[in-house]
């Protein structure tokens, strides 16, 4: 397992969750708590269940134009052989990594955790996390389990592995629809509702990349500006710094429904 330093090259990486809960891992994606007068909104990106070698190109692309450094979780089995799809999958991850974003185990299989026994659990866990280690060179220190499920035998074997689990408050539920309009629309309601967040959209689908095109524009436009610093607007920023600003002003705990993905 390597070091935190080792795992991230943004600075010490913020544990706040170092006993692996879930609840709190929901607590934290809602991101910061607004402090009087300050009319940031934090917002970052994350991408699941690739590398796709035709669209996370494009994903890389949009982003490299915004400025944004987001974070992939991937699944390991498109990472394995010598296969030409392989071996293109593996040159995507290469090239999202050496761009800065950040890369997390989203487990070998997409298998749902809480469906399979202990040892398929565990067999998930680090068999995604060797796959990408062969590829980028490191173990990756961050995981999202499939659908965000996890039971107490899963959060355990993420405590023991000293890995955080992030989750996500914004969504466009793309893997299940294609109307693009409606989609957008929806995410720049959440993001408005909750005053920012961790975004969950898929590296894997055109139609997902179409929507993270107009949401980038969209967070462009409505970007909080320092020369007018009491006009709300959003702030784009890695996950680390995302987690740092949560450290500094921990969300309000509140009750939160059952999600799935």
């Amino acid at each position: 397992m390597p070091t935190t330093d080792e795992a991230v090259s943004v600075g010490p990486w913020p544990r706040l969750n170092p006993e692996a809960s879930l609840s709190k891992a929901w607590r934290i994606a809602d991101g910061p708590h607004r402090r009087p007068g300050d009319k940031r909104r934090f917002v970052t990106l994350t991408f699941d269940d690739g590398p796709f070698p035709e669209t996370t190109p494009k994903v890389l692309e949009l982003l490299a134009k915004h400025g944004v450094h987001a974070t992939f979780f991937v699944i390991g089995r498109y990472l394995d052989g010598e296969g030409e799809r392989a071996v293109a999958s593996r040159e995507v991850l290469k090239k999202t990594a050496a761009a800065g974003h950040l890369i997390g185990n989203h487990t070998h299989d997409h298998s749902l955790l809480t469906n399979i026994t202990h040892t398929q659990v565990l067999d998930q866990i680090d068999r995604g996390a060797s796959s990408i280690e062969r590829v980028i060179g490191k173990r990756p220190l961050l995981i999202r389990p499939p659908y965000g499920q996890l039971d107490d035998f899963g959060q355990a074997a993420i405590r023991d592995r000293g890995l955080d689990i992030l989750l996500w408050n914004i969504e466009a539920k793309d893997m299940e629809r294609d109307d693009t309009y409606t989609m957008y629309t929806e995410l720049v309601h959440q993001l408005a509702v909750k005053d920012g967040g961790v975004i969950l959209l898929h590296d894997i689908r055109w139609s997902s990349i179409h929507i993270l095109e107009r949401l980038l524009d969209y967070l462009d436009a409505k970007r909080w500006d320092p020369e007018r610093p009491n006009r709300p607007g959003f702030v784009v920023v890695d996950m680390p710094t995302y987690l740092r600003e949560v450290d500094a002003s921990p969300p309000q705990i509140r009750a939160r429904a059952a999600r799935k993905k």
